[in-house]
């Protein structure tokens, strides 16, 4: 069973206190830093910013890969955790905050990419 909890509007209606989180951090974040690392001469990154971050509703999205070609799809919880499943199979796992910085890493078998984002 599901339970909902109730807020309040200003002018005294209500509405679901689910339906206020989740939008919290809707927005587009621009990439701020990207890095790669590990012990292969791949880890390297073609530049040094992600591309942007979008959230809407609590369903996260962007893309990565010198292409722009590798999509990252998932969620982002009332609590600011990130989750974003890659086309290719990677997970990118992360956390955005009340301030508007949003933060991730992915990683695979020989390096791992971090990178950050600030709300526009």
């Amino acid at each position: 069973m599901v339970s909902h909890r109730v807020g309040y509007l200003g002018n005294g209606d209500r509405l679901p206190a689910l339906a206020q989180s989740i939008t919290t951090f809707d927005g587009t974040y621009a990439g701020v830093s990207l890095q790669g690392t590990g012990n292969a001469k791949g880890c390297t990154t073609s530049s040094t910013v992600p591309r942007p971050l979008t959230i809407s509703g609590g369903n996260a999205k962007t893309v990565m890969g010198a292409q722009g070609d590798l999509v990252f799809q998932g969620t982002v919880s009332a609590q600011g955790v990130l989750s974003m499943k890659g086309s290719s199979g990677g997970l990118l796992t992360g956390k955005v905050d009340g301030s508007g910085n949003a933060s991730g890493a992915v990683s695979g078998s020989l390096c791992t990419y971090t990178m950050t984002w600030r709300k526009q």
